[in-house]
C-alpha cells in the first residue's frame, strides 16, 4: 500500500472515532469494552465465575456510571467500591487485573472514540483503577472492622 492509500486510510479512520458526549456513544464504548473483557483470559474469570455478574442487569448500571462521569447524569448511586470490595473478598484482585482492565479501556477509546470527552474517560479510567487498587484492602479492612 503507497503512503499515500495509508494516509487516506487513516483519516478514514480518524474521521469515524467519535467523542463520548452521548448515552449512545458512552453505551457504544461499555459494549465494546465488555465484548474485550469478557474474551481476556485475565478478566473474563474476575467477571464470569467470580463476581458472576449478569449482563443484562451489570452493563446498564456501568452505562449509568460512565453517563455520571462524563455527562453528569444522576443515575448511578451505587458504592463502586463496595461493589468491588465483595470480589476481591472472594479473589483478591491484583495490580495486573487492574493493569489489564486499563489496557482494554484504552485500547477501546483508542480505536473508537476522540475528543475532549473521550480523553476526560481515559483520565478517569486511570484515577479508577489507581484508587480502586489502592483502597479496596483497606475497604475491606474497615468494613470488617465496623462490623464487629
Amino acid at each position: 500500500m503507497s503512503g499515500t492509500a495509508m494516509q487516506a486510510n487513516a483519516g478514514v479512520a480518524q474521521r469515524d472515532r467519535r467523542d463520548l458526549n452521548t448515552p449512545e456513544t458512552i453505551s457504544e464504548l461499555v459494549d465494546a469494552f465488555y465484548a474485550r473483557v469478557l474474551m481476556d483470559p485475565t478478566l473474563a474469570p474476575m467477571f464470569t465465575q467470580v463476581a458472576a455478574i449478569d449482563l443484562d442487569h451489570h452493563l446498564p448500571i456501568i452505562k449509568a456510571f460512565w453517563r455520571k462521569m462524563l455527562l453528569g447524569r444522576p443515575d448511578y448511586d451505587r458504592n463502586m467500591v463496595a461493589r468491588h470490595a465483595a470480589v476481591h473478598a472472594r479473589m483478591p484482585l491484583t495490580r495486573r487485573h487492574f493493569d489489564r482492565w486499563l489496557a482494554l479501556f484504552t485500547r477501546t477509546l483508542d480505536e473508537h472514540f476522540t475528543g475532549p470527552g473521550a480523553d476526560r474517560a481515559r483520565t478517569l479510567a486511570v484515577r479508577i483503577a489507581a484508587n480502586m487498587e489502592r483502597n479496596l484492602d483497606e475497604y475491606a479492612e474497615n468494613t470488617v472492622t465496623t462490623r464487629m
